[in-house]
């Protein structure tokens, strides 16, 4: 069973506060690519992160803080052309969405360059909720299914989770998981799955291939020998072993050459 859990210690306007089911891009600029990644010729990271400003071809606009974060939204459905401005004047480049879903994009940006890192999608096919009243099993049995988006709301989950199903999304509430905790274990089998938004106290463990981690913290062992994932500006804080070919790993605390893990 799971309980009521608060904070930890994040408050505030986040970038990992979008709300679910809006049409969103969250860009992270100039993210550090982590030693542990297996993905060759990704574009070369900027050094300047703040006072970055993006804005789409539908005039909404955003300007990146300290952490290099901005996020757009509500945006207009279908293929945005996003300009970059103000500390560093990089020209333009191109993201689609579809309506009432996410995409999350790593920018190498400098003096009239824009280059996508990665480019992170989520489903928005079946979504379904999960909350702090439902048993272990519940939410497993709902994690077992393919093509699924599941909303977890605030609290404390205790048990070990497995995403059975492939093309699963766990879309969780706060900064870095501060009010979405995994108390236990989580294993992703399925391929083309995500993780955002949890906090996990456990062991993480990635068999399956494109699997997405991004805006979480693991306190535990993390393991992926998956091929094609994505480890994106996540608290990476116990042990990992990521070893999958093409792997993208970029923006992490607690992985080399970031040492700091809150």
């Amino acid at each position: 069973m799971v309980s009521a859990c608060s904070d930890d210690g994040n408050s505030g306007n986040s970038p990992t506060d979008v709300s679910f089911g809006e049409t969103a891009i969250v860009v992270v600029v100039n993210p550090t690519i982590n030693d542990v990644n297996a993905r060759s010729g990704l574009p070369v990271p900027g050094d300047v992160v703040a006072e970055i400003t993006l804005t789409t071809d539908d005039n909404v606009s955003a300007t990146t803080g300290a952490d290099g974060i901005a996020v757009l939204a509500p945006v207009a459905a279908g293929t945005r052309t996003i300009t970059v401005s103000g500390a560093v004047s990089g020209g333009t480049f191109t993201v689609s969405v579809a309506d009432k879903t996410l995409r999350e994009v790593a920018l190498a940006t400098d003096v009239g360059r824009a280059q996508v890192m990665v480019n992170v999608d989520y489903k928005a096919d079946q979504v379904f909720e999960v909350n702090p009243t439902m048993s272990t099993t519940e939410v497993n049995d709902i994690l077992a299914v393919s093509d699924r988006v599941v909303f977890f709301g605030g609290g404390s989950y205790v048990g070990d989770l497995t995403f059975g199903g492939s093309r699963v999304t766990l879309f969780g509430e706060g900064v870095l998981g501060g009010e979405v905790f995994l108390d236990g274990n989580v294993t992703v089998s399925g391929s083309d799955s995500r993780i955002r938004g949890a906090h996990i106290t456990g062991s993480l463990t990635m068999p399956g291939s494109k699997v997405g981690l991004s805006f979480s913290r693991v306190d535990g062992a993390v393991s992926s020998d998956g091929s094609d994932g994505m480890l994106l500006s996540n608290a990476l804080c116990g042990s990992e072993a990521i070893t999958g070919s093409g792997t993208v790993v970029l923006g992490n605390r607690g992985t080399a050459p970031i040492s700091a893990c809150p």
